[in-house]
């Protein structure tokens, strides 16, 4: 996928999730992008086996998502065990969205997706291809970064790139070559990873965490009786070895299940530590690091992937329009300003979630087991636990993109916009019914009008100067939302009652809402 010497590239470094994705993303919106992994191929091991629901709304219009949830298994709640017994669950049902469920996907079936979606779009990765060295101008915003790579046979190359992309993993050279603290700490508790057969009466439609007075035994199925398992191992179960024994998997289960168990067949595992660190900054100059590269936790939840997609999906969109002299530079400096809370408060939570759950304390093991009953069996705790979970809570409310954007109701600039029904206005297609997502301009800013006497066939004079980074629309939200609940339930009521303006992002979060006049001023700051 390598380009003519006249066209500078965006050069993303690793190919995994979080650099698969931000070379579909700019692939799709027309920015020239190389992609390259010093991996000799693709991996074939599962890893990050969760994929929650606002990545799969996220992926969705852009080709993805529905492939992957044909492909993986969907798990529809978290049951936690403990005193030989089962002591809650948390039912994904509450997710207010469309999908109410957890998919379990490995993560190679994922990159696998990924990769496919991106030689659709004409690229491809450059295995077996090394990111060398870099320099960057940092007085030049223009200027790009200058990059060598190494080839698979060995042979250099200097690239002039436009931006620079770190998809790395945990170990980014170019996290160390910047000289960014990766600033956190490391758990002194070990764990098993391994997925196997496992023969038991626990259920398939959905996970199981087991606990114990010395650690937890977490079991996340995979289908037709396959199972992942990440446990920890207090007592050195598995001795010094990188890779546990099949008996070793055996001895914990039987230690921590209250249930019989007989695990069998293993295809793989792994023995390891958890780090709980992140960046304070994801950009320097012209380069941007994302997912891994940016952030490590426990996994507690099974938010690391996701939120490295989520990570790209926030960046793709800003990096072209400002590529393309629709937007001020400024506004790549929100990819940082959106993302660090949310990644330093994930870090924080599933550090704070494993410590309780590997704690060793008899008083610390009582209060779970006793307050977890208790707490899960209301709809408020369910509803905001899987609003986390699913990460279709996230919202960046209260930053720098989203000062002065107002909003609609109980709907504010910088919350995701839930993907309702709708029904076209105005268009040859009026009285269509379809979903909000669908109508969205994921390259451009979407104006929707919501009321039916301004149908914005003519722009109204305070937003014309923006019409290049505007795809307008004109809808009327369904009064019924049989598919949605809770929060988004309670939003597109407020849609479809009210009438009004409202500005949405590529990534489907509120930009702005309010009158022309409250837009253009929000437009004025960020795009030209």
């Amino acid at each position: 996928m390598k380009q003519a010497s006249s066209v500078r590239p965006v050069l993303v470094v690793g190919a995994g999730p979080t650099g698969l994705t931000a070379a579909v993303e700019l692939s799709r919106l027309g920015v020239p992008v190389r992609i390259v992994d010093r991996s000799p191929g693709p991996s074939d091991t599962s890893k990050a086996l969760a994929v929650q629901a606002r990545t799969i709304e996220l992926l969705e219009p852009r080709g993805v998502g529905e492939q992957m949830v044909r492909a993986g298994q969907l798990a529809g709640g978290t049951s936690i065990y403990g005193r030989g017994r089962k002591l809650a669950t948390v039912r994904f049902q509450h997710i207010p969205g469309r999908l109410n469920s957890l998919l379990l996907l490995p993560q190679s079936q994922t990159e696998r997706l990924l990769a496919e979606r991106l030689r659709r779009q004409g690229g491809e990765v450059e295995w077996g291809t090394e990111l060398v060295s870099f320099t960057q101008d940092d007085s030049d915003p223009k200027a790009g970064v200058r990059a060598v790579l190494k080839g698979a046979q060995g042979a250099e190359e200097d690239l002039d790139a436009e931006y620079l992309i770190s998809a790395e993993g945990a170990h980014s050279s170019v996290r160390r070559r910047l000289g960014l603290p990766f600033e956190g700490s490391s758990l002194t508790q070990r764990y098993l990873l391994a997925d196997l057969h496992l023969d038991s009466d626990i259920p398939e439609d959905e996970m199981s965490i087991f606990l114990a007075t010395d650690g937890f035994l977490a079991v996340f199925p995979m289908g037709k009786s396959r199972f992942r398992l990440m446990a920890t191992d207090p007592y050195a179960e598995a001795g010094d070895a990188d890779t546990p024994a099949l008996h070793d998997l055996q001895r914990v289960c039987d230690h921590v299940m209250p249930v019989p168990a007989h695990v069998s067949d293993m295809s793989w595992s792994s023995r390891f530590f958890i780090n709980s660190r992140h960046l304070s900054t994801l950009r320097v100059g012209n380069v941007f690091l994302g997912g891994d590269a940016a952030h490590v936790h426990s996994p507690a939840g099974g938010q690391g992937m996701n939120t490295g997609i989520q990570d790209m999906i926030n960046l793709c969109w800003k990096l072209a329009l400002v590529r393309a002299g629709q937007a001020r530079h400024a506004l790549l400096d929100t990819y940082q300003s959106d993302r660090l809370p949310l990644i330093s408060k994930l870090v924080r939570t599933t550090e704070t979630a494993t410590k309780a759950f590997n704690s060793t304390s008899s008083l610390v093991h009582g209060l779970i087991t006793r307050v977890a009953p208790a707490a899960l069996s209301t709809d408020r705790v369910q509803n905001k636990a899987t609003m986390r979970l699913s990460q279709v809570g996230a919202s960046y409310r209260g930053g720098p993109l989203a000062h002065g954007g107002g909003g609609h109701g109980r709907l504010r600039a910088g919350d995701r916009v839930p993907d309702a029904d709708v029904i076209l206005v105005s268009t040859y297609q009026s009285g269509t019914v379809t979903r909000l997502y669908e109508l969205l301009d994921l390259g451009r800013l979407t104006l929707v009008s919501t009321d039916p006497d301004n149908d914005l066939r003519t722009l109204p004079a305070q937003l014309r100067p923006w019409q290049g980074v505007l795809a307008v629309r004109h809808i009327q939200v369904a009064a019924d939302q049989p598919q949605l609940r809770g929060h988004d339930a309670q939003i597109s009521a407020d849609l479809a009652a009210r009438p009004g303006l409202l500005l949405i992002r590529p990534d489907a979060y509120l930009a702005a809402a309010g009158d022309p006049a409250l837009l253009a001023d929000w437009l004025s700051t960020w795009f030209v």
